[in-house]
């Protein structure tokens, strides 16, 4: 059966800006606007100690601004949020996955897009959402020496047995990566992912990294322009001006777009490689800003359906709204033909 997925509220504005639940229509954009100003107390002050005479400078205005723009950055990532859970176990339980949807992958991480109307993206807690996943068990996160001399391995020597990464940095020193597998096979604690404190830090500078791209992309502009589209009237639409939107009220190319942002990491970035990840972070936000709708949506060949439209069809929405009940969710699913 055909149609568009959408969420209902069982009860209209109960919870409408708490961000347990699923997004609305009406749910403002993570931005950086949405930061509280800067107390006068807070700001910087330069202390110049002379030689004769100890005195107070005038206030730091560039490291106020620069004060002021990280507030921004830090109450920004915290607004930002995944989806609900039972979405995703809905979509592992059913197997609903869609190849089309990996838009970037690099040696440190995959980033799958979804847009607003797939399954997994109606049920997103804030807009845009994020989730990071990690998916690689790489030895030593990838950084091994050699024994004998303590010289490091020219090409990065990766602990192949039960990492999911294919071809990722292959050591040309077999014989001393067969030796550390038989050595540490059963040790964890040389996996990285393993440690509670090195997932949360990595999901902390993640965020960070992905709403200051997001944000300077124009982002949260458009989400603006489509909230004030789906409030006036189709008339009022056609006449209007959008500076962000299409002429279906689709983020412009190069205007990053709202939806769910899945990073699955491979490799987490330490202190060798932090602008490295940063850089590919950016470049994975900017991919999604430039991909053309039509051409992105595009499902598989002599069939009209898009490859989201082809994913919800695959929804038994009875089953969903079951587990919505069991969840205590205050929402319903329904299929709009």
């Amino acid at each position: 059966m055909s149609g568009r997925l959408v969420l209902k509220e069982l009860k209209v504005g109960l919870n409408l800006n708490s961000n347990k639940y699923p997004v609305t229509p009406k749910t403002r954009p993570v931005s950086l606007s949405s930061t509280t100003e800067l107390d006068s107390n807070s700001l910087a002050s330069v202390r110049d100690l002379g030689v004769e005479n100890n005195f107070f400078g005038k206030a730091n205005k560039k490291l106020a601004k620069y004060r002021k723009k990280q507030d921004a950055l830090l109450n920004a990532r915290s607004k930002l949020r995944g989806t609900v859970s039972i979405a995703q176990v809905y979509q592992n339980t059913f197997r609903v996955f869609s190849a089309q949807s990996k838009v970037y992958h690099c040696d440190f991480f995959r980033l799958l897009y979804f847009p607003p109307d797939h399954i997994l993206s109606v049920f997103r807690k804030s807009k845009p959402a994020v989730n990071v996943r990690i998916v690689g068990e790489v030895f030593l996160n990838g950084n091994v020496s050699r024994g004998e001399n303590g010289r490091s391995v020219a090409n990065t020597a990766v602990f192949e047995r039960g990492s999911r990464i294919d071809k990722y940095g292959k050591s040309l020193d077999v014989s001393n990566l067969k030796r550390l597998q038989s050595i540490f096979a059963h040790d964890g604690s040389n996996v990285p992912r393993n440690y509670a404190y090195l997932r949360r830090s990595l999901r902390t500078f993640l965020h960070g990294c992905f709403i200051e791209n997001w944000t300077n992309l124009k982002g949260a502009q458009a989400v603006e322009e489509q909230i004030t589209r789906e409030a006036q009237s189709s008339e009022a639409n056609a006449s209007a001006d959008w500076k962000f939107l299409d002429s279906d009220g689709r983020s412009n190319c190069g205007v990053a777009k709202d939806g769910f942002y899945l990073f699955q990491v491979l490799v987490f970035p330490d202190n060798f490689t932090k602008h490295e990840f940063e850089t590919n972070v950016a470049q994975s936000v900017q991919a999604v800003a430039d991909l053309q709708w039509d051409k992105f949506l595009r499902g598989k060949p002599n069939i009209k359906k898009t490859w989201v439209e082809q994913a919800n069809d695959r929804v038994r929405v009875p089953v969903m709204n079951t587990y919505l009940a069991h969840g205590q969710v205050p929402r319903t699913l329904k299929r709009l033909t």
